[in-house]
């Protein structure tokens, strides 16, 4: 899917056409199955019980409706099998494009925005709409194609019986099909859909007033948190209330237009010239309306579902509105932003401030001059703001001022030219939850092992990684938690050298190494993996002190 576009249960299906066509056509199969074999069974019984009454079992034929109905039991069994697997495999495709589509909102989303909600929350967010999305195949769509299909089924039925029976059939189908599942839609639209919503806004409130217990109950305002909650118990019920007084009144209308349909049929067959006794018109059997009777009773049951279909149709759009709500329209970014960039050879900041959003927290105002081939040392009490102002620089967070590059006025943040030119190491870098070599590769795809184990060798890591039980194939644990805090930073400054990029910006590199360790990366930073500009952070004297130029803030 594009980064640009917007769900919809119509491009959700066109996603994987087959896989929502395949459980279709079982399911179609399996419901005819059905009701034929409640038809076909209810006659063979009804016969056979007849024959046993009357003494006639030994001339009544029951291998051949016998035969039909285990056939249509096997078809009907078969059939639901099928539908269960091949829509299991429809919904794992389903969620799979869900997936990659959030993942590709999450990757358009300015990371200076990725503030406004949590992991835990997008999750438990995603894990809610997706259960209600995948819902809408199964239960809004199939369930009427089957009473659809089974209908017309039925309707030929009818008309091999009698051609005048076409006519009340075809007006119970359109109150089974189409004016009672609109009408019960209508009436209770507007509260599935406040009942979503009111559903989701209490789990988050539930779950946010056990981190808020404590705090509420010093400060008072337990009892007001409590009457918001019974607040929303008590609008939910009424919603839930509505809904289920919807499909109550479409379940009856449902059972009276089969109960019309039925009376229908007895007025139309019955031959009203012989006062005496009930008979049927000429040319229709009696066996053939028992089984049409009973094919109506099992295209009852078909039809039952589709008064609370619109519930299911609720939940679905509300889910997709709400995955909608992280959709992120591309913006075309300025000339500025995708012109050609040169090496950079000087960097001039003027009253340039690097800040986060929403709290708008960041470094004073500052200006300074960064030269190629030279070494800064960015210094300044805790809290005056140098690692925010280096990730501004890195372009990782909002800044203000003017930013010179290569006496080009142009924005950092969000700038993928000026970016690929710069290595920056964060105060809390992330190791991915793989093998030490693909953690390596990310900074070079085609590095080879001589290379990757001189790197290894830069940052003082060669010899753990030598130890470990599988060298460079062992895996590591998710965000790097069975390393040190050093371990992790050396590594991840190893996969910055292999890089190769003329402006490396690292933050408190040294933090928890050893001496000897320091004087290990400093050799490489001052000789083998020497950048055109390094500007670092430290409260650690090292090597690159004594000749860097000192920026204080």
């Amino acid at each position: 899917m594009s980064k640009v576009s917007k769900l919809s249960l119509k491009r959700l299906l066109l996603a994987n056409p087959w896989g929502f066509a395949i459980p279709l056509l079982l399911g179609v199969m399996a419901s005819l199955a059905g009701v034929a074999l409640l038809g076909i069974s209810g006659w063979f019984l009804s016969a056979a019980g007849l024959a046993g009454v009357l003494g006639l079992a030994q001339g009544f034929n029951y291998f051949t409706p016998g035969a039909l109905v285990r056939l249509m039991a096997i078809l009907r069994t078969a059939g639901r099998y099928g539908e269960q697997v091949s829509a299991h495999e429809h919904l794992l495709g389903l969620l799979k494009t869900l997936r990659l589509w959030v993942w590709d909102q999450r990757v358009a989303k300015a990371p200076a925005s990725l503030h406004q909600q949590s992991r835990g929350d997008l999750l438990q967010r995603l894990v809610s709409d997706l259960d209600q999305i995948i819902r809408w195949p199964l239960v809004v769509m199939l369930p009427w194609l089957y009473a659809l299909l089974a209908y017309a089924g039925v309707t030929v039925l009818a008309y091999i019986i009698s051609p005048s029976l076409v006519l009340p059939m075809g007006i119970a189908a359109l109150f089974h099909l189409v004016l009672i599942p609109l009408m019960c839609g209508r009436y209770a639209s507007r509260h599935v859909h406040v009942g979503q919503i009111l559903g989701t806004h209490r789990r988050s409130r539930f779950v946010s007033v056990f981190s808020a217990l404590i705090t509420l109950t010093i400060r008072g305002h337990w009892q007001t948190y409590a009457e918001r909650l019974e607040q929303l118990d008590a609008r939910q019920k009424q919603a839930e209330v509505k809904i289920q007084q919807a499909i109550s009144l479409g379940r009856l209308a449902s059972y009276c237009v089969t109960l019309g349909l039925l009376a229908s049929v007895f007025y139309t067959l019955m031959d009203s010239q012989n006062s005496a006794q009930l008979s049927l018109i000429a040319g229709v059997q009696g066996a053939w309306l028992v089984a049409f009777i009973l094919c109506v009773l099992a295209v009852n049951e078909l039809v039952l579902p589709l008064s609370q279909s619109f519930v299911a149709q609720g939940q679905s759009q509300v889910g997709i509105r709400r995955l909608n709500q992280l959709h992120t329209v591309q913006q075309n970014e300025s000339t500025a932003n995708q012109a050609s960039l040169a090496t950079i050879k000087s960097i001039k900041l003027t009253q340039f401030r690097g800040y986060h959003a929403p709290s708008n927290l960041g470094n004073n105002a500052v200006s300074m001059t960064l030269e190629g081939n030279e070494c800064v040392w960015l210094q300044g009490h805790s809290g005056s703001g140098k690692s925010t102002l280096l990730a501004a620089l890195a372009g990782d967070v909002l800044s203000e001022g003017q930013a010179q590059i290569n006496g080009v006025i142009m924005p950092l943040y969000g700038n993928e030219m000026y970016q690929s030119q710069l290595s920056y190491l964060p105060q809390n870098p992330y190791v991915f939850q793989q093998s030490l070599l693909a953690n390596l590769q990310l900074g070079a795809e085609n590095a080879t092992e001589e290379a990757l184990w001189k790197v290894l060798d830069a940052v003082a890591l060669g010899d753990w990684a030598r130890n470990l039980p599988q060298g460079l194939n062992t895996l590591l644990g998710a965000q790097g938690r069975d390393l040190s805090g050093g371990q992790r930073k050396r590594l991840v400054l190893a996969r910055l050298l292999l890089r190769n990029r003329p402006v490396l910006l690292l933050d408190e590199p040294f933090d928890g190494l050893d001496s000897a360790s320091i004087q290990t990366i400093c050799h490489a930073l001052q000789h083998d993996y020497q950048p055109n500009l390094l500007l670092f952070i430290s409260h650690i004297p090292s090597p690159l002190s004594a000749n860097a130029r000192v920026i204080q803030l």
